[in-house]
């Protein structure tokens, strides 16, 4: 099995991407986007029995929107004290009444390029000290090149 350099740098900055949150770009949130929803005082109060005691933030997927309400496809939680849940994908409906405010998950271009090149170099560098060990060519677990015909 030979290595390739090309796959293996676009793999790394595939997995090594970086993704802020920020304003939205327009005053409604896109269906589909990811967003991350502050709850109000009120809001967390209100919301206790959809998504658990004193969560500060709701994270999903928009599924819709309207001038009272936001439904989100929920992937994660977060309480007042910083500690998160996954959830799967489950339906809450969050009154506007209840927002202190809307963020929206973005790709991180600096981060990304900056995390991916170093996954990038350091897979190469791994690559070139065990590149001439066998470790990438011949047959599996052998070590050995693989016989010339």
């Amino acid at each position: 099995m030979t290595m390739n350099v090309p796959r293996l740098l676009v793999s790394a900055l595939a997995l090594s991407a970086c993704y802020t949150y920020q304003p939205l770009p327009s005053p409604e949130p896109k269906v589909g986007s990811r967003v991350s929803v502050q709850l109000s005082d009120n809001g967390s109060r209100e919301l206790w029995s959809q998504v658990g005691p004193n969560i500060l933030h709701v994270e999903g997927n928009v599924l819709g929107v309207d001038s009272a309400v936001l439904n989100l496809s929920v992937r994660q939680v977060e309480n007042q004290r910083g500690i998160q849940s996954s959830w799967n994908g489950e339906r809450v409906a969050v009154p506007r009444r209840l927002v202190a405010g809307i963020q929206q998950r973005r790709l991180s271009p600096g981060g990304t390029g900056l995390l991916g090149g170093i996954a990038a170099l350091s897979m190469y560098a791994l690559y070139r000290v065990l590149g001439g060990s066998g470790l990438f060519e011949g047959s599996p677990g052998s070590g050995n090149p693989s016989p010339q015909k």
